[in-house]
């Protein structure tokens, strides 16, 4: 539901005739030959418009108009001002303030930043109110129109949350704007009043007319509209380009050594790609909002737009590009699968508390397994980066001792409290069902090519969904998936669901990617085939205690080894140390967090040695018997001779399926 506490019908109403989709507030074509030769046309600040006032809809209904000032932006708040028209129906109205955020499974408790809250009517006077929890007023109208006032402090540089410097302002709806409960479908305005010189980029639309003194108006159909159209404002470069009929805008704000140009041919990339899935765009016109951090946090998506966080000065090789390319294709897919493909509890919202699903394997694995297909098909990975990325990333989830203990519906039903609140033990006994996902989605893409001659996977399943029910929004079960599953297969894949989704069995990668025409050797890191040419080195890597540390800064000169994690079974953990102990010796030899490992090398698997560590100021000792690692790499390549069957299956993996 919205922010209501009954479930409300998504507003499917129009945009009224009046208010047509536009350029970005405050913006022209840049003179001369806007396009160019890279097809790139850039949008530079114009001077502002005059307001043309716009107080009812099409259907006759007054909106609920939102006013944002930052006299100070030095201060991190924002002014905001709600209007609400009159309710003649209503003797109270009660605002609701969200408590997290579409795409990020927390309570963030956003009202805890909301800070003089005054309600009069539209002369004034103030109004009766009283709190009814942690984020619901109800206020004492007769019926009449309201005004609600407030500040909302903004310091936190993240996709999910609002920021305002005197560099730039940045906000996600359900961080800034009450909300009216029972009357979250009815149109919203929204002005923004910015310091001189910033413009505005946001994907709703813009009230023609508007832009005096910095005033810009936008538009929408409702509220769960307004919070999913994040705004950036400042002085960040703009950029567009189109795909056939559908506009693109880049917004990047901050520093970066990126080539920009070779940022927007990605986005480009990965946006004709992931359209060639569903056969074209579901909106007119999309944005990316980029933040260039000095460290990034990911991604947020929206149904016409996305805020990606990145670390701007990562781009001094290609992997930047990738990690980018595969952040972009991942948020971008977002626009079908999740915004317009979701299951009931993903929309419309509630919220005021958690909204609970057990698809989020679907949502967000499938999806980040997608993201890779997407920019190896768009050309901006090969082939052999894609085995690469394999080789590199499927020990770490093989590796992870609590990948078999709950299964992926269960973790996805357990997001709010478990993932984005790990404890300690979390990685023992847990795993991300982004991580778990994506492999669940490989194999399943692998399983419907066996069954297809390769012509058929995970793509054409989603294609599928997309013209049966993501057209027209509809929800979507995971029953609905198993369907379209099975009538790929032509046969039924309902144990491949009750094994590894409902289940906890073990995932025949390996197995599936043999069968793909792949090559596969896991090989020890001391082996001679590891790539280790130095033999001292492969000797050390032999020993293994379990124990993993991270540096904490202590004395000059030093770093502390503290335990961050100890393996179940583990000789660390049969010597009793724990998180948080902090190592100080192996043998008496002292060490900290970079030279823990090395001193560890010096004894052989089977020695016992004595491991000296601090526990909350209290020196103890223990032993334990060094084991042999049981890491191992993993390294793919093509089979040279792979049966027909095999070399189907990859090619259409990879993008090339033979014809019928």
């Amino acid at each position: 539901m919205t922010a209501s506490t009954t479930p409300t019908e998504r507003s499917s109403r129009p945009f009224p005739a009046q208010v047509p989709a536009l350029h970005p507030v405050g913006a022209v074509v840049e003179a001369g030959n806007s396009h160019g030769g890279d097809g790139i046309l850039r949008i530079m600040p114009s001077a502002p418009r005059a307001p043309r006032q716009v107080t009812t809809t099409t259907a006759g209904e007054e909106p609920i108009h939102y006013r944002v000032g930052m006299p100070d932006p030095q201060s991190h708040e924002y002014h905001v001002q709600m209007i609400v028209p009159a309710l003649p129906e209503r003797m109270t109205a009660t605002i609701v303030f969200s408590a997290w955020a579409p795409g990020s499974y927390m309570i963030r408790d956003f009202a805890r930043h909301v800070y003089g809250l005054e309600i009069t009517d539209r002369q004034g006077a103030r109004l009766g109110y009283q709190r009814l929890d942690k984020q619901r007023w109800s206020v004492t109208t007769a019926g009449r129109a309201f005004m609600v006032t407030y500040r909302v402090f903004a310091f936190e540089a993240s996709v999910r949350t609002s920021f305002l410097d005197d560099s730039h302002a940045y906000w996600n709806g359900t961080s800034l704007f009450f909300a009216v409960d029972g009357a979250t479908t009815r149109p919203c305005l929204v002005s923004v009043v910015a310091p001189r010189a910033w413009q505005v980029s946001t994907a709703l639309r813009r009230v023609p007319g508007t832009g005096k003194k910095q005033d810009n108006t936008f538009w929408a159909a409702g509220y769960d509209e307004l919070v999913d159209c994040p705004f950036e404002i400042g002085t960040h470069e703009l950029v567009t380009f189109k795909i056939d009929r559908t506009r693109f805008e880049l917004a990047l704000y901050g520093r970066t050594n990126a080539d920009v140009r070779r940022l927007v041919d990605i986005l480009r990339r990965v946006a004709r790609a992931t359209a060639t899935i569903f056969g074209g765009f579901p909106f007119d016109r999309y944005l990316f909002i980029v933040h260039a951090l000095p460290v990034g946090s990911g991604g947020l998506e929206h149904m016409a737009s996305v805020t990606m966080d990145i670390t701007g000065l990562s781009f001094e090789d290609e992997k930047g590009y990738q990690r980018f390319a595969d952040l972009a294709a991942h948020e971008f897919f977002h626009a079908w699968n999740v915004k317009r493909l979701h299951d009931p509890a993903l929309g419309p919202f509630d919220y005021t508390r958690e909204n609970y699903t057990r698809m989020l394997w679907f949502h967000e694995g499938f999806t980040d397994y997608l993201a890779n297909i997407i920019i190896l098909r768009a050309g901006v990975t090969s082939e052999q980066d894609f085995w690469g990325w394999i080789a590199e990333d499927w020990p770490k989830y093989a590796s992870r001792p609590g990948r078999g203990e709950t299964p992926l519906g269960e973790l996805s039903f357990e997001a709010w409290i478990k993932l984005y609140k790990p404890a300690d033990n979390h990685f023992n006994h847990s795993v991300s069902y982004y991580e778990k996902g994506l492999w669940v989605g490989m194999a399943l893409d692998l399983e419907l090519r066996l069954a297809t001659g390769g012509r058929q996977g995970l793509p054409e399943l989603f294609r599928r969904l997309w013209d049966r029910a993501g057209r027209r929004e509809a929800n979507v079960s995971e029953m609905d998936v198993r369907r379209a599953a099975n009538e790929i297969a032509s046969r039924s894949l309902d144990h491949f669901f009750d094994k590894y989704i409902h289940g906890t069995d073990e995932l025949p990668l390996p197995a599936l990617w043999r069968r793909a025409g792949l090559k596969i050797a896991f090989i020890a890191p001391w082996a001679p085939q590891s790539g280790e040419n130095d033999p001292v080195k492969r000797a050390r890597a032999r020993g293994w205690s379990g124990a993993s540390v991270q540096a904490q800064a202590h004395a000059p000169g030093s770093e502390r080894a503290v335990v961050k994690n100890v393996l179940p079974g583990s000789p660390a953990a049969a010597a009793g140390l724990t998180f948080g102990d902090e190592i100080v010796a192996i043998d008496g030899d002292r060490v900290n967090a970079a030279s823990f490992p090395r001193r560890l090398g010096d004894h052989r698997p089977g020695t016992t040695v004595t491991v000296t560590y601090f526990r909350r100021d209290q020196l103890r000792e223990s032993r334990f018997t060094v084991a042999v690692s049981p890491e191992r790499r993993v390294q793919i390549e093509a089979a040279r001779r792979p049966a027909a069957s095999a070399l189907a299956v990859r090619k259409g993996w990879l993008g090339h399926p033979p014809r019928k």
